[in-house]
Parts: structure tokens; C-alpha cells; sequence
């Protein structure tokens, strides 16, 4: 019963991770190239949905990278939209 009760406690502590996954999230966004404006924060981009093998993090802070000024200017084409400072 002791091993039943554990692994009980364990799929509940598992099971409230999971709950705590926001269905939207904070995003610097690039859905156009173009100047500074192009980058908009959107507080409500769509979280990522998790494939097997892969995890969520929780990023209390973030940055733009300089390479992402490059991306949002069209110098470096890549698809859009998409998060700067990955």
C-alpha cells in the first residue's frame, strides 16, 4: 500500500505541473519584417504544445539577441512569425 500511495503522490504532483501550463504566454513577435515597430510584445501568443521528449521552461526573463535585429529587418529571411530571442 505504501508504494501504491507514493507513486499516487507522484502522478498528482506530475499532474498539477502539467495543469500549470498557461495556454498563452508573453512573446516578442516578428509578424512582418521591417524597422523597430515590426517587433511587437503580444501577451497573448499561444504556448507551445510539448512532443515527446521535449519539455517546457518557465523563463522569468528573456532577451532579444542581435541576430534577431537582422531577421526582423529581412537581411536573414526566416519564416514568420517568430520569437525573438530564441
Amino acid at each position: 500500500n505504501f508504494g501504491r500511495t507514493r507513486l499516487s503522490s507522484s502522478v498528482n504532483v506530475i499532474r498539477r505541473a502539467f495543469s500549470a501550463i498557461p495556454e498563452t504566454m508573453k512573446a516578442a513577435v516578428v509578424r512582418e519584417v521591417g524597422d523597430a515597430d515590426a517587433l511587437k510584445l503580444e501577451t497573448d501568443f499561444p504556448t507551445p504544445k510539448m512532443g515527446p521528449g521535449q519539455v517546457i521552461v518557465k523563463n522569468e526573463y528573456a532577451g532579444i539577441n542581435f541576430i534577431d535585429t537582422y531577421h526582423r529587418k529581412g537581411l536573414y529571411p526566416r519564416d514568420l512569425p517568430f520569437i525573438g530571442g530564441q
